[in-house]
């Protein structure tokens, strides 16, 4: 009867099966894909970190343009009062018809 290797037309190997060539492709091919599993998982990293900087400043742009509404809000609430209309207009340097304009 002839050996396995005999009847496949294999040569024999009589190492340790983890040393079989097929087991170094395949080892090869698991730290490749290790490899760029990592290289995958840092770029996301470092994505999200963009990410979370660029929400951080987005944040702090809306709470400038929110403070800005507010005060112009005021401002447009300030200037339908009579007296602020006429404070403004004297520091603009207008007077009255018969007020006179003297210099100091």
């Amino acid at each position: 009867m002839p050996l396995p290797s005999e009847a496949t037309g294999c040569p024999e190997y009589n190492g340790s099966i983890v040393d079989r060539p097929i087991y170094r492709i395949l080892h090869l091919v698991f730290a490749l894909g290790l490899a760029h599993a990592l290289f995958l998982l840092g770029q996301e990293g470092i994505r999200a970190y963009e990410l979370a900087r660029e929400r951080a400043r987005l944040e702090e742009a809306l709470r400038q343009a929110e403070a800005r509404v507010a005060r112009l809000e005021a401002e447009v609430k300030a200037v339908k009062d009579p007296a602020y209309l006429e404070a403004l207009v004297r520091r603009l340097g207008f007077v009255r018809q018969e007020e006179i304009l003297r210099r100091r």
